[in-house]
C-alpha cells in the first residue's frame, strides 16, 4: 500500500466508532423509546381514571378486598405454622418446658 492510502485508512478508522459506542447508542434509543411508551401509558391511565369515577371506585374496592383477604389468609397460615412448630418443640427438654408454659398461659387465657 502506498503511504497516501495508509493515511486515508487511518483517518477512516478514527472516524469509525468502536462497537461499544454503537451498542451504547442503541441502548440509549431503546431506553428513550421505553420511557416514551411508559409515559404515554401513564397519561392514558390518568386520563381514564379522571374521566371514569366509577372505574376508580371499582378498581380500588377490588384492590382493597384482595389485600384484606390476602393479609388475613397469610396471617392465619403463618400463625398456624408457628403454633405447629411450637407444639413440635414442646418435646425438647430445655426449650420444651418454656414452650409448654407459654401454651398453658395461652390455653388459660382462652378459657377465661
Amino acid at each position: 500500500m502506498s503511504e497516501e492510502q495508509e493515511t486515508k485508512n487511518r483517518k477512516l478508522e478514527k472516524r469509525r466508532e468502536p462497537p461499544e459506542r454503537d451498542e451504547m447508542k442503541k441502548m440509549e434509543m431503546l431506553v428513550s423509546k421505553l420511557e416514551e411508551i411508559t409515559t404515554n401509558s401513564r397519561m392514558k391511565d390518568l386520563a381514564y381514571h379522571y374521566t371514569k369515577t366509577s372505574e376508580v371506585i371499582k378498581t380500588n374496592l377490588i384492590a382493597g378486598v384482595s389485600r384484606g383477604v390476602g393479609l388475613t389468609l397469610g396471617t392465619a397460615l403463618f400463625l398456624a405454622l408457628l403454633f405447629f412448630l411450637l407444639t413440635q418443640l414442646a418435646g425438647i427438654p430445655v426449650v420444651g418446658e418454656y414452650i409448654r408454659n407459654m401454651l398453658d398461659i395461652v390455653a388459660n387465657q382462652r378459657e377465661s
